[in-house]
């Protein structure tokens, strides 16, 4: 099995390789994904690994390490990322970091240099991104597999299920599992995961919350960009959600006092010029944030709308809002995490195609601390109200403080379960060392 994994991982790069370099997706570092780590990484004695894909899970790795330094004065932590935006996120974001690098491709030679370079006493991943060889070899090795702020969307729980087999040896590795909901870790149960090895910890998401890092550039653009005005944000947008929140805003502004500006941050950042044609079309003023950089502004502050067309920015420029829109919810996308708006204690809207983040958003819902919208032209009318409406809206503000509240505590969980596994409480119990 692990063969023709291998073989299939190959196939893919051949083809892929070429779209990454057509992407510009090729970067410094980019040889780490093959091992070819720094030198001062395999300088730690047994540093505990914690894996991020990108920016939302790097902000959770570093929030782990920040945790577990104090409870284990000494511990190495190395934090490998997958994308450039995380990696960069890591170094900025965390001083407790002992070595930051590109995580190696899932082959099974590379995967073997890795673990032999970096000597891990334990792995830990962040939100189940499950690559079989680095799982079944680390375990093969008696290193602990621990599952930080897992969980599973309903697609990808359905995609799992068709492969029972693999899965079912996938999670069998695991030392534990650390799951965000209930829901989550019942999924994980029925992939194959051990119910001793199984606990609700919560999702460290909400840990984050109560200690934004203020982005100085942001809160510098935001200065000059909203004069004071309100704001609407629009994050992780997809088609045609950007130009039915622009027809809208249009529709709203003659009726708001004192002004209203539009900030537009769309999931894939090259689809910017295609959203600049269309609000320009509308009879609006149009910006970049990059437009914003150095010292001169080109008159990009009397625009009514500025498009975000830099990566990792959004979670800062939330901060800007008055009321916020959480994008790929009004089309079956299936939504982004409301958290990184709602720990700025912003009022947050969102569709009803939320089903990556399920739990989450019935939460929000249910404690009176979100509005669900059913459509573009009911998004209009709720953002328009609660533009309006202070109280109701400073209302809604409190509720989305108080659910973040409430839920917090996350990482401390998660970091006793690590702990615990460091200690060698927890040992993978699968029979044999061939896990897939």
């Amino acid at each position: 099995m692990r063969f023709l994994y291998n073989i299939f991982f190959c196939v893919f790069a051949v083809f892929y390789v070429p779209v990454m370099a057509v992407k510009g997706k090729f970067h410094s570092g980019f040889s780490q994904k093959f091992a070819r780590l720094p030198s001062e990484i395999s300088d730690f004695k047994k540093p505990l690994w914690i894996h991020a894909v990108s920016v939302g899970e790097a902000l959770v790795a570093a929030r782990i390490c920040e945790i577990l330094k104090k409870e284990i004065p000494g511990l190495p932590v190395v934090i490998s990322t997958t994308t450039p935006t995380g990696n960069e996120m890591i170094r900025k974001a965390s001083k407790n970091v002992d070595g930051v690098f590109y995580y190696p491709v899932d082959l099974s030679w590379v995967v073997k240099r890795a673990l032999d370079q970096i000597d891990p006493s334990a792995y830990v991943m962040v939100e189940t991104e499950l690559w079989p060889n680095m799982i079944e070899q680390a375990s093969a090795r008696g290193i602990p597999v621990i599952l930080a702020n897992g969980r599973i969307s309903d697609r990808s729980f359905g995609r799992y299920k068709k492969i029972g087999y693999i899965t079912k040896k996938i999670f069998g590795c695991f030392s534990a599992v650390c799951a965000q909901t209930q829901r989550d870790a019942e999924k994980m149960k029925a992939l194959g995961c051990g119910e001793e090895k199984t606990r609700v910890t919560g999702n460290i998401k909400f840990d984050t919350s109560f200690s934004p890092a203020h982005d100085a550039e942001v809160e510098r653009i935001g200065c000059i960009f909203t004069e004071g005005k309100k704001v609407i944000v629009a994050g992780s947008t997809h088609f045609p959600e950007e130009s039915g929140i622009i027809d809208e805003f249009v529709k709203m502004r003659s009726s708001l006092s004192g002004g209203v500006k539009l900030i537009i941050a769309p999931r894939h950042i090259e689809r910017k010029d295609a959203i600049r044609i269309y609000v320009e079309k509308a009879g609006l003023k149009c910006c970049f944030f990059s437009d914003f950089s150095g010292a001169g502004t080109t008159g990009s502050e009397r625009a009514d709308v500025m498009i975000v067309d830099t990566i990792g920015h959004l979670k800062d420029i939330y901060s800007l809002a008055t009321v916020v829109f959480i994008g790929g919810s009004l089309v079956k996308k299936g939504g982004q995490n409301p958290i990184e708006a709602a720990r700025w204690g912003k009022a947050v809207v969102f569709g009803t195609h939320m089903t990556n983040f399920r739990e989450v958003a019935d939460s929000f819902i249910e404690s009176g601390a979100a509005v669900m919208a059913e459509n573009l032209v009911c998004l209009g009318s709720v953002m328009k109200e609660l533009l309006l409406d202070e109280e109701k809206r400073l209302a809604l503000e409190r509720k989305v403080k108080a659910v973040i509240e409430k839920n917090s505590g996350a990482v401390y969980k998660t970091v006793e379960v690590i702990k615990h596994c460091l200690a060698g409480e927890k040992k993978c119990t699968v029979e044999g060392t061939n896990c897939y």
